[in-house]
């Protein structure tokens, strides 16, 4: 056991009398380089800003079972996650989409969530008022 815990011990004075003290306690040594620090950060982003998207009804964001994120068109988000397997789901509230995926120590990937009409898709929005939307995620590294 490493002697280096914060107890109460006793010491001598100047007069050679033994007391109590609370030794100091340990604190954590500070990075010599915090530029180091920041290279480690493991990010995600997921992003709705692909051309192809026709900007049409929210999508809806999960990160490994976490708190859901809804995406409007234009939006992006960026999450700090731990290195490792990771589970996306992603829903447009008409169609899902999961995607695993591995992520390294300092690297930042960004997932292109994407609304995309089909061929009929406008022309049935235009009949009915409502159309069918498909959903589409491309994954790419920025670093």
């Amino acid at each position: 056991m490493s002697s280096k815990r914060a107890t109460t011990g006793t010491s001598t004075d100047r007069t050679g009398a033994r007391g109590r003290y609370p030794s100091p306690t340990l604190a954590p040594q500070a990075p010599d380089d915090l530029f180091e620090l920041e290279e480690l950060r493991t990010l995600v982003t997921f992003s709705r800003r692909h051309p192809r998207d026709i900007g049409q009804r929210q999508v809806y964001v999960r990160l490994d079972g976490g708190p859901s994120v809804a995406l409007l068109y234009g939006q992006s988000v960026t999450l700090e996650v731990q290195p490792g397997a990771h589970c996306l789901r992603a829903h447009n509230t008409l169609m899902w989409r999961t995607e695993n995926f591995h992520v390294e120590a300092g690297e930042h990937l960004e997932f292109l969530i994407i609304n995309r009409g089909g061929p009929l898709t406008f022309g049935i929005a235009a009949l009915l008022g409502a159309a069918p939307v498909f959903l589409k995620i491309e994954r790419r590294s920025l670093v």
